[in-house]
């Protein structure tokens, strides 16, 4: 399932007032590729690529593989929170069954602002031992069948290690239902609308009338409380746009120390206490949308002409 209507993203709006609504674990892993970038995507929006396209198109036939998306619009917040807990709900219960499930949504805090990401692809292994262990594993797509560079590597393992943060804090119970409803100023009593209801198939429907918005909260959580534990193995796979096939796969750790020295760089700009980076190699600039607008390219533009 899928809500076509996303949920307000509205960090450059309050990006320098200190009150970031949410970022996505998507923004803070760019800001590890160049920060500048992002910036200037925030405040004039991007041109979605080919490769973009392609990429989310792989991203849905992969997640078809497990079984159809639903597709539903919204329109009233009461609609979009219950469409949400649906969509856990029914990627925790594939989990279950299939041992793997795919585009399944995380949500937390990191240094108080709320941050909202979707995991690729969570299994349930078995390791040598017998013991039960949730592996996080995220697809990466590729123009060329070269292995990525070592900042596209950087980039994407900082995003597993976001994805590895979100997930443990909802299995332990450090983000719970109660701050579940805080973010989303979820109302008392709340129930799904007929318009949405008309857009269901018939087993969510039946999971709407056996679990009320409050009660499917409850059982969301306590599927996530009652998931093995969590492996530090992350896993970047990178797969060719053209035939699909595997490129290469990049195995990392989950490392606590590292992540809360990166986590603590990455906010800062979220908070307003700095102004963004430049990217850390000047090749990067040759696949930006944003070099007429970059304050850093065009100096090292104007500098590089008169020599």
């Amino acid at each position: 399932m899928s809500n076509k209507e996303e949920f307000p993203d509205d960090e450059i709006d309050q990006l320098f007032k200190g009150e970031v609504h949410h970022v996505s674990v998507s923004k803070l892993a760019d800001q590890f590729w160049c920060e500048m970038q992002l910036h200037l995507r925030l405040e004039h929006g991007i041109i979605p690529t080919e490769e973009m396209i392609e990429g989310s198109n792989i991203h849905r036939s992969l997640e078809e593989e497990l079984g159809p998306v639903i597709e539903v619009e919204v329109s009233t917040l009461e609609d979009s929170i219950i469409t949400y807990l649906l969509q856990i709900y029914t990627k925790l219960q594939t989990l279950l069954i299939l041992n793997v499930t795919r585009e399944l949504p995380v949500i937390g805090k990191i240094s108080q602002i709320p941050c909202l990401g979707i995991i690729d692809q969570l299994e349930i292994i078995t390791t040598s031992d017998g013991e039960k262990k949730l592996v996080i594993s995220d697809y990466k797509t590729r123009k060329s069948k070269r292995a990525p560079s070592y900042e596209q590597k950087r980039r994407n393992r900082v995003q597993l290690q976001v994805y590895w943060y979100l997930l443990n804090k909802m299995r332990n119970g450090d983000f719970n239902e109660e701050m579940f409803r805080e973010y989303f100023n979820m109302p008392e009593n709340i129930s799904p609308s007929e318009e949405l209801l008309a857009q269901l198939p018939v087993e969510h429907k039946e999971i709407l009338e056996k679990f009320p918005a409050d009660k499917l909260l409850s059982e969301v959580f306590e599927l996530l409380h009652n998931l093995p534990e969590q492996s530090y193995e992350l896993r970047a796979i990178y797969l060719h746009q053209e035939d699909r096939q595997e490129v290469c796969k990049d195995n990392s750790l989950f490392h606590q120390e590292s992540f809360e020295v990166d986590m603590e760089w990455a906010i800062g700009y979220w908070k307003g206490e700095r102004t963004p980076n430049s990217c850390s190699q000047q090749w990067m600039c040759n696949f930006c949308q944003f070099t007429d607008n970059c304050s850093f390219f065009l100096r090292r533009y104007l500098n590089e002409d008169k020599k």
